[in-house]
């Protein structure tokens, strides 16, 4: 008796064909393959228009107050630099001090400070005053003041009639032999010119003109 072989199981062909081809799409939906890419952000940037004004124009900054103002295009006779360390602020508080002071009559028309840090002269006919640091000079508080050939700092101020003058100076008017001016005394009488030397510095009047100065290290006061 023969034996019947029972039949292989399975699907047709064209049916695993089918499955195949689902399962594999299945597959590249579940994945995103299948997605449109999408559009790349469009960032957009606003440039500020450029400005108006005319070329030059300053821009809006509060206004700087000049701290001196000069009453002669030659002369500057107002002018203020440094801490002004106990400086008198006009001819009358200067001649004020002058008149309190004691003289010394031992000092003539050249004379130092007791610290030898400022020396001066002065003279009676014509009626002047100069007094410089050694140490201690300052910028200019204009730019006009130093020639642009010399020294760009100020290290002297010059009294005449006209008004006080700071200088840019590269020569000295001290000698090494002045005698010693002390502090709380002015010099005896020459002609309208006199000086008082204080711990805070030298100050110089022409009673004539009704100018003068105040010099110490870093800071002087012409009026």
């Amino acid at each position: 008796m023969s034996s019947l072989r029972r039949p292989r199981a399975g699907m047709p062909g064209a049916a695993v064909v089918v499955l195949a081809t689902f399962a594999v799409a299945s597959l590249l939906a579940s994945c995103g393959a299948t997605d449109i890419p999408t559009p790349r952000r469009t960032v957009t940037v606003t440039v500020d228009a450029p400005s108006t004004a005319p070329a030059g124009t300053p821009a809006a900054t509060p206004t700087q107050v000049p701290t001196s103002t000069p009453t002669s295009t030659d002369v500057p006779t107002a002018l203020a630099v440094g801490r002004l360390r106990g400086a008198p602020s006009s001819f009358a508080e200067a001649k004020a001090r002058l008149d309190a002071a004691r003289p010394a009559a031992s000092v003539g028309d050249r004379f130092r400070s007791p610290s030898g840090n400022i020396v001066c002269r002065r003279s009676a006919d014509p009626a002047t005053a100069a007094c410089e640091v050694a140490k201690g000079r300052v910028d200019p508080p204009l730019p006009t003041i130093c020639p642009a050939s010399g020294p760009q700092d100020i290290g002297r101020v010059e009294l005449s009639a006209r008004g006080a003058l700071p200088v840019c100076n590269s020569d000295t008017i001290g000698t090494g032999g002045e005698p010693e001016l002390g502090y709380g005394s002015r010099t005896p009488p020459s002609g309208t010119v006199s000086c008082l030397s204080e711990t805070v510095g030298v100050t110089c009047i022409d009673e004539a003109s009704r100018h003068g100065f105040f010099l110490a290290r870093d800071t002087f006061r012409t009026f």
